[in-house]
């Protein structure tokens, strides 16, 4: 046999044997990780599959992840799946940080940029910019489209994500990607403390008086009849309560709200899967006789919904402007053990008249387009001069 041929059938049987060998550890270690099936329609079989995946990957992996980078890996996944599953577009996880975040909108002061967003189509549109705000001194402008949020495309991110994501620490920077018409323009922007007002207001022309509800954070409730009181006192005989672009808040706000101008009887019904439904009343001391026109939008979502609907279910106010955004559901928050917290949908809410809004929105009783092209403010003019009819209808001889 020729040297080259005793070369060639020693390096044949040595991958061979290589071959076998690792094919053998391969089969063992196979039989050795076979685990026990189980049925995960059975009760708790789901959260037995969850510990074996989390335990293998902890006695495992090369690089073992933190317990805690696992087990909020776990629940943003099932959370996705919920979304998926459920069609729940407003199921969130927050981590910790993300969760402080979160609940300083409802106090009004905040830290980040100072930007009202809401979203159009797939896109996700800034609606106004906050006076003396880092957003403002940076240059960003009412309609600027944000692309991108330090990299992270915003497209199909959900807004309170995207909302958690540009507040941050006081004094640290976010980078947006920012469309606006033709151009691409990138802002990178240091976040400051943000006072968020929930309100202004300001008698027009002597005889109306205006109120321009942003958000309903803690205590606007009280600030709102504050305001009501105060603009009667000088002379105000109807009021405009505007709510464009005010995507919501606390539920209980807006009852309070609401109960500023309706003296008694339902304001919203509020349904939660396989429990009667609860039905909330007006608080009383409401002032009756006081005219009331509503200013929406398509931006007008949650909280303010709800006011609106129940202002104009009772008969009590006028609805002037654009169709509502239709989130006729609540979100729970559901804090977890480690500080983060989920947000589900727990529950749907019904107008006085019994009528549900998701997804259809509340449509106002006089239809008024909001052209910024030529009139920048003609839906506000607009409702002035119903309000100022109600009130001569109502009073002819002041006529």
């Amino acid at each position: 046999m020729e040297n080259w041929q005793k070369v060639l059938i020693g390096a044949l049987a040595t991958v061979v044997v290589a071959f076998a060998a690792f094919a053998t550890g391969y089969g063992l270690a196979s039989r050795r990780a076979e685990p026990q099936t189980i049925d995960l329609d059975e009760p708790g079989a789901g959260l037995r599959m969850i510990r074996d995946a989390y335990d293998k990957i902890r006695e495992t992996a090369v690089e073992q992840p933190g317990e805690g980078e696992l087990a909020r890996g776990a629940v943003r996944g099932m959370v996705k799946v919920l979304k998926k599953e459920t069609d729940d577009p407003y199921a969130l996880f927050y981590g910790p940080q993300g969760y402080e975040s979160f609940k300083e909108l409802t106090t009004g002061r905040f830290s980040g940029i100072g930007v009202w967003l809401k979203p159009v189509a797939d896109e996700l549109k800034i609606v106004s910019v906050l006076p003396n705000t880092p957003a403002l001194e940076a240059g960003l402008a009412p309609d600027d489209v944000i692309e991108t949020i330090d990299g992270d495309a915003v497209k199909g991110m959900p807004v309170d994500e995207a909302v958690a994501r540009i507040k941050g620490p006081e004094g640290t920077d976010v980078t947006l990607e920012i469309a606006r018409g033709d151009e691409e323009l990138d802002f990178t922007i240091t976040r400051d403390q943000i006072d968020l007002p929930a309100l202004r207001s300001s008698l027009a022309g002597g005889d109306v008086g205006y109120v321009r509800l942003l958000t309903f954070s803690k205590g606007v409730g009280r600030d709102v009849r504050s305001e009501v009181e105060r603009l009667s006192e000088r002379g105000a005989q109807g009021i405009v309560l505007d709510m464009r672009d005010n995507g919501g808040g606390l539920f209980t706000e807006a009852i309070d709200v609401a109960s500023v101008f309706i003296e008694s009887g339902t304001v919203v019904t509020y349904k939660e899967r396989s429990e009667p439904p609860l039905v909330y009343e007006a608080n009383g001391n409401a002032f009756e006789e006081v005219p009331i026109v509503v200013l929406v939008n398509e931006g007008t979502a949650s909280a303010s919904e709800i006011v609106a609907g129940a202002l104009q279910d009772r008969g009590r106010g006028v609805v002037v402007g654009t169709t509502t955004f239709g989130k006729g559901s609540v979100q729970r928050l559901i804090q977890l053990l480690d500080g983060s917290a989920l947000k589900l949908t727990t529950a749907a809410y019904l107008t006085p008249g019994g009528a549900s809004i998701d997804g259809k929105g509340i449509e106002p009783d006089v239809e008024v387009d909001d052209d910024v092209d030529t009139d920048p403010d003609e839906q506000r003019q607009r409702a002035i001069q119903i309000l100022r009819g109600i009130v001569l209808s109502s009073n002819p001889s002041k006529g």
